[in-house]
């Protein structure tokens, strides 16, 4: 079944054609350069409201995430689609979070998890057509995830990770108020509603899916628990008369939705595979307008009984039903388009996209079997080519966010989030190999060529322990997936050689809570059997990327510690401490180091730097800062990125 977070991102597309562009000439000489940015560009609009009572009509206002900020407010006629204006929102990348107050006032949370940007709130006055900074409501949280106004527009009320805090902003006074965690121990304050009589609901996650109840001071009166099993999250949440709808994302992959009748606190129904965000937004008297595998249907709240409307075209990724014009429903995709349905013709429609796309983040770097470097886009996606040779770039749009990036036996694979799908990609058209959204994997950042198999390592879905290792002959098609190969570990760097295929692990899972020690270990193909785990760097709870030199040595890098490690046994050989890592107060920690070998040194990035490392001496020497990946290109130099800048190092 379909997750939001798949949908959210652009679906992959047989039919989308590549497009190419020049970038700089190639470079030559020594050293440090900059190759400007690769076309990967997207409009993705995760949050989105619709104020159809505007005095000058009703507006859409839409976030576009960028990928180093800032990110833009998109106002537009939510009749047409017209692009009415786009205001920057200093220090945010983007948003999950928009709401309109009984005012027409804006609000909107943001994420940043750069030093000393952190979450914010923003208002926007229509009036005045100016966007304020309301400041940082709780210092420890990066990311609000939702906010919502009280229905006498005296408070706004924000959901925050990673603590999974709520707070309240006085709109009078201008005074934030942390109300602390609603539900102890999850990461998330994921969704919130706020009802009639200013009572609020807060769906949390990544564990436990709860919805707390609370009063507009924010004292918490009781706690509902889900109607169905296993983590994940109350996603999305909103009150509709005496009914609290509540969708579910749950570890499984299954999205289902919850009636609760708030009058006989007792679920009245489960509502399976709903894909869309704001499940009360279609509301119409007893009918919810939502959608099920791609298609909008009608759900009666009083019968339970679905009618399927057959309206498809929203504009791939999700959809966002917000609200109506008439007897027009109207909703954004996660892909920056507004759609309309109209209830009474049937007929829906797509209106033209007026929205700037921004730059998208490099979340991977790899070569490939053509002697280009492969770039993949977060969030938005997207899948981009440089040639050293000529300078030449080249994309394909419509491709999702690939983790790991790999060339094997003369194909290009890519391990796509979420779901850890493994693809076959032939430079036009991508094919789905392997899916282990079901066996509640997510992210395949550990991809290496291991002989005859493709070998990946995962990191599992939000509120599970227990990646996996998985090998696959894309020849025969034969798979072997070994979860929890170290319990409760996720798998996040491998290398290989002679027949075993040697990994490291990152303790944490998809939830904040640790499970020992990171570890290292060698698997060996042939038996399917361990050959040893050991523990490197004793404290670490995240190892990173692992690496043979020329003479046959293997070497870590995790965020403050370089080591050699024995291939036969595991033993620790050596070890150096090359900065500090604040592991005590660390939620989680997944793939923060790069790791090559060649022309005798090391290469590697760490904490934001790369750096030149002498295995003889075991010394690190900084060549370039700030950096996020770093790969050994196709041409002997490095590759390098930083959020959507490329860069390369001339290696003489």
């Amino acid at each position: 079944m379909r997750t939001i977070l798949a949908t959210l991102l652009v679906a992959l597309s047989l039919s989308a054609p590549a497009q190419a562009e020049s970038t700089a000439a190639p470079p030559t000489g020594c050293g440090f350069q900059n190759l400007g940015t690769l076309p990967l560009t997207g409009a993705t609009t995760a949050g989105t409201a619709l104020d159809a009572r505007h005095p000058q009509g009703p507006r859409v206002y839409s976030v576009t995430s960028s990928a180093s900020g800032p990110a833009l407010l998109g106002i537009r006629d939510a009749r047409d689609g017209r692009l009415i204006a786009e205001r920057p929102l200093p220090l945010a990348l983007g948003s999950w979070a928009v709401t309109v107050a009984p005012d027409h006032s804006v609000y909107v949370g943001s994420y940043n998890a750069t030093a000393g940007a952190m979450g914010r709130l923003f208002r926007y006055n229509p009036s005045t057509d100016q966007v304020s900074e309301l400041g940082i409501p709780i210092t420890t949280e990066t990311f609000v995830w939702t906010v919502a106004a009280s229905p006498d527009g005296s408070a706004v009320y924000g959901g925050t990770s990673p603590t999974g805090k709520l707070f309240r902003y006085d709109t009078a006074t201008g005074a934030f108020a942390d109300l602390g965690s609603p539900v102890p121990g999850d990461q998330y304050v994921r969704d919130l509603a706020v009802g009639e009589d200013g009572t609020v609901y807060a769906g949390v996650g990544a564990r436990s899916m709860k919805v707390a109840v609370l009063t507009p001071a924010g004292t918490v009166e009781r706690v509902i628990d889900p109607p169905v099993e296993g983590s994940g999250y109350a996603y999305d949440v909103d009150v509709a008369g005496r009914y609290l709808l509540v969708r579910f994302v749950t570890s499984t992959g299954a999205n289902p939705m919850g009636v609760y009748d708030l009058r006989k606190r007792a679920w009245k129904d489960v509502v399976e595979d709903v894909d869309n965000l704001t499940v009360g937004g279609g509301r119409r008297g007893h009918d919810l307008y939502l959608f099920q595998h791609d298609e909008l249907v009608k759900y009666d709240l009083r019968t339970r009984k679905i009618t399927r409307l057959g309206f498809t075209g929203y504009g791939e990724g999700a959809a966002r039903p917000l609200g109506w014009l008439g007897h027009t429903l109207v909703g954004t995709s996660s892909t920056g388009r507004i759609w309309q349905f109209d209830r009474r013709t049937g007929q829906g429609r797509l209106l033209d996209g007026a929205l700037t796309g921004q730059p998208v983040s490099i979340r991977s770097l790899g070569t490939g079997p053509d002697g280009r470097v492969y770039a993949g886009g977060f969030f938005t996606g997207g899948l981009a080519a440089y040639d050293p040779a000529t300078g030449q770039a080249q994309n394909w749009p419509d491709v999702g966010q690939s983790e790991g990036i790999v060339t094997h036996k003369g194909k290009l694979y890519l391990g796509v989030y979420p779901g850890a799908r493994i693809y076959e990609f032939d430079g036009t058209a991508p094919t789905l190999l392997l899916d282990l959204g079901g066996q509640e994997q997510d992210r395949p950042f550990a991809m290496i060529s291991a002989g005859d198999r493709l070998a990946f390592g995962t990191v599992p879905k939000a509120g599970t322990h227990g990646g996996a290792l998985g090998l696959l002959d894309p020849a025969t098609g034969r798979t072997v997936i070994r979860r929890d190969i170290v319990p409760g570990h996720s798998i996040i760097g491998l290398a290989y050689r002679d027949g075993v295929v040697y990994g490291t692990t990152s303790a944490f899972g998809g939830t904040s809570t640790p499970q020992g020690d990171a570890v290292a270990f060698a698997y060996d193909i042939a038996t399917d059997s361990l050959k040893w785990q050991s523990t490197p760097v004793p404290g670490d709870l995240a190892l990173g990327s692992i690496a043979f030199d020329g003479d046959g040595r293997l070497w870590g890098l995790t965020p403050d510690t370089l080591f050699e490690l024995d291939p036969a046994t595991g033993r620790t050989v050596r070890s150096v401490k090359h900065q500090t890592y604040a592991w005590s107060s660390a939620t989680q920690v997944w793939l923060d180091t790069n790791l090559v070998f060649h022309k005798g040194y090391l290469w590697g990035k760490v904490q934001g730097k790369a750096y030149r490392i002498d295995p003889g001496t075991m010394t690190l020497a900084l060549i370039a800062r700030p950096i996020s990946n770093l790969i050994l290109g196709p041409d002997g130099h490095l590759y390098l990125s930083r959020f959507e800048n490329f860069s390369t190092y001339r290696v003489c």
